[in-house]
Order: C-alpha cells, then sequence, then structure tokens
C-alpha cells in the first residue's frame, strides 16, 4: 500500500526518557487495541519517531515487538495494524478454548473462595454497562472477566498466554462489523453461568459452559449465525 495512506492519529506527547522502547509499545499497544490506530494507517519508523520525539531506535524495537506478537503486519517500509482472516480467527479460538477450559479447572482447583466475590463485582459491572448502553466498556469487562479467573488461579504463565490471546480477540471484535441485538445481553447471561458453576466447584459443568460461550464468541466473530441460547448446564 502507497505512504498515501491514512496518518497515524496518536496523542503527541513526547515519550519521557527511561525505558522509551517499553513506553512506546505501551502507546503503540494501547492505540492498536482501541483502534485508535485503524487497518488502513501505514505506520513508519521515522514518522512515529516524530510524534514521540524519540529517535528511530526505540520505535523500531516497539514495532518489532508488535510484530513478533501478531498485532501488527508489515509491508516494506510500512507497518499495518493486523487484519485476521477467517482461518487465522477460527485457529485463534481453537487455542482461546484450551486455555479457557484449563482456566476454570485450575481455578475450581486453586482459587480460594474469597474470589467468587471479585468475579461477581466484575459480573456486576458488566450488567451496569449494558443498561446505560457503554459497549466499549462492556467490552473491557468481558476481557477482564476472562482474565481474572485466570489471575486467581495464580498461574503465572496460562495469565500471560491468555493475555496474549486476549489482544487478538480484541483485533478480531474490532474486525466484526456489528453484533446481533442480543449479544451483550447473552454475553452477561453465559458469563453468569459460568460464574455459577465455578461457585459450586463443579468442573465438569464449568468446562462445558466455558465451552458454550467461547464458540459462541468465535461464530460471532466468524460471521456464523448464533445458535439459540440453550438451557444452563
Amino acid at each position: 500500500m502507497s505512504s498515501m495512506a491514512h496518518p497515524v492519529m496518536i496523542n503527541p506527547e513526547p515519550v519521557k526518557a527511561g525505558g522509551l522502547s517499553s513506553t512506546v509499545y505501551d502507546r503503540l499497544k494501547s492505540a492498536i487495541l482501541s483502534q485508535e490506530i485503524t487497518p488502513s494507517t501505514a505506520m513508519q519508523e521515522t514518522d512515529l519517531g516524530a510524534k514521540f520525539q524519540v529517535s528511530r531506535t526505540p520505535v523500531r524495537e516497539a514495532l518489532h515487538d508488535l510484530l513478533r506478537e501478531g498485532l501488527v503486519r508489515r509491508r516494506g517500509r510500512f507497518y499495518y495494524v493486523a487484519q485476521l482472516s477467517p482461518l487465522e480467527i477460527r485457529h485463534l479460538y481453537e487455542v482461546r478454548e484450551a486455555l479457557e477450559r484449563m482456566s476454570v479447572r485450575l481455578f475450581i482447583e486453586y482459587a480460594p473462595e474469597a474470589s467468587l466475590d471479585t468475579l461477581n463485582a466484575c459480573l456486576n459491572e458488566q450488567v451496569d454497562a449494558l443498561k446505560v448502553k457503554e459497549i466499549d466498556r462492556l467490552n473491557t469487562l468481558d476481557s477482564e472477566f476472562h482474565l481474572t479467573i485466570a489471575h486467581l488461579t495464580g498461574n503465572t504463565l496460562l495469565q500471560q498466554q491468555l493475555a496474549s490471546v486476549h489482544d487478538k480477540v480484541i483485533l478480531a471484535r474490532g474486525q466484526t462489523p456489528s453484533t446481533t441485538p442480543t449479544w451483550s445481553d447473552r454475553v452477561i447471561v453465559e458469563h453468569g453461568r459460568i460464574l455459577n458453576a465455578l461457585s459450586r466447584r463443579d468442573v465438569a459443568v464449568s468446562d462445558a459452559e466455558m465451552r458454550y460461550h467461547i464458540n459462541s464468541a468465535a461464530r460471532l466473530h466468524l460471521g456464523m449465525k448464533q445458535t439459540p441460547l440453550e438451557s444452563s448446564v
């Protein structure tokens, strides 16, 4: 694509000295996941360096990290936000399902009883966000619900892997033109079922509810027709 692509729109506040590449990385990643930088936006080291008021080196390092994580792709001198193909989305959700099902199993085995209060609070926040139609916040809380379950397992490797997967889920969500009118309600219902099963420390039901929920999300992002919401397992 030519350099006539849309210019990068990022807060021009200069990056402070100290850990320049990580700071540039954080700013770029945040702009990508919030869709402040769109897939049609061409990113170039020199342009980004000028915007952040840093040299090309920390920008190059940040872009290479994002490239390695699969959040951007390179075409010649330019970088673009990754556009996931249907096959890539399917592969993403196959991995996500495996990690999320592991997460609920480990939660039941290791998480203290008080952890359920944390998940209840997260679910209540989702309900409140839906009431006032704050869909962006609801989407953020959606990921937070899943990542909180992983965090409460105490397994740091699982947390890291699932956080990386959720970054790509956010990309896939951004590619979805629209959701069905009842999708947000469905997310909350399915999260409630997962929480109910976790509160009963029922491994089989928790696993089944999580699998059903992840399959629903995969169908949404692949543009497939949703199956009717089934009765709780």
